[in-house]
């Protein structure tokens, strides 16, 4: 059953509002659906929604600004998460300009990035210094960011690392600090700055509804890279060390 419009006017400054139109609209979507829907609402500023499919439900994770959304976006979210071809493959592109168009409406809704304290200088490597080296011999000097190492998070066992994050709206790259040690070469944090240069130089793009963040042209682009095939085969060869945790 969908929400009555009136519902959905709430001005979801209190906890206790939010989730009851969290309830609302995983109500609203399983009813469409015709599925169990379990939604997780978020305040990041990159991807307002995304689905999951797991056995005998589906998660959505979507941005608050949607829990005041009318009708007609709450049907294009549920058509969002709709695979197929043909007829369905092109309901689901109408679903993914109709979200982005309400995105664009309401962008003063996503919050403005807080202002982080960096520290471009590690104990083994200068970020800052590999930053400008490549922005010089690669970019031109036409990249525009701060550079830092992430916080160190101890006593956390990890199957899969993020090396390096870059952040569009703030123009802000983190590389991980299990890079920032005697044993990572200093070529291979290079190249993994290079990659998160790279996507400034080269944004993502929307293919056929859906943004690409690591497109044809990156990959090319990546590949040409001096020390691309060097610091891939070191990152094979080293991988039990980049998964522990720094000392």
């Amino acid at each position: 059953m969908r929400p009555k419009e009136s519902s959905r006017q709430l001005t979801l400054f209190s906890p206790e509002a939010r989730r009851s139109a969290a309830h609302l609209l995983a109500d609203a979507l399983s009813g469409i659906l015709t599925e169990r829907v379990r939604l997780t609402v978020h305040d990041n500023r990159s991807t307002m929604v995304s689905f999951r499919r797991r056995p005998g439900e589906i998660h959505y994770r979507v941005h608050h600004m949607f829990l005041e959304a009318p009708g007609e976006v709450v049907s294009a979210l549920a058509a969002f998460a709709v695979a197929g071809r043909g007829a369905a493959g092109a309901r689901r592109r109408q679903a993914g300009s109709r979200i982005d168009a309400y995105v664009k409406e309401h962008r003063a809704r996503i919050a403005a990035p807080r202002a982080e304290r960096l520290q471009p200088r590690g104990r083994v490597h200068d970020l800052q210094a590999l930053f400008d080296r490549l922005n010089a011999e690669h970019f031109g000097g036409a990249i525009e960011a701060r550079i830092g190492w992430g916080p160190v998070r101890l006593g956390r066992r990890r199957r899969t690392v993020k090396t390096g994050v870059y952040v569009q709206d703030a123009r802000l790259i983190r590389i991980h600090p299990t890079l920032d040690r005697p044993e990572v070469p200093e070529f291979y944090v290079a190249a993994v700055v290079f990659h998160e240069m790279l996507h400034q130089a080269v944004p993502a793009v929307e293919v056929n509804g859906r943004r690409v963040v690591h497109g044809t042209a990156f990959r090319r682009r990546e590949r040409a890279y001096p020390d691309h095939e060097r610091a891939k085969a070191w990152e094979d060869r080293n991988l039990a060390l980049l998964l522990s945790s720094p000392a």
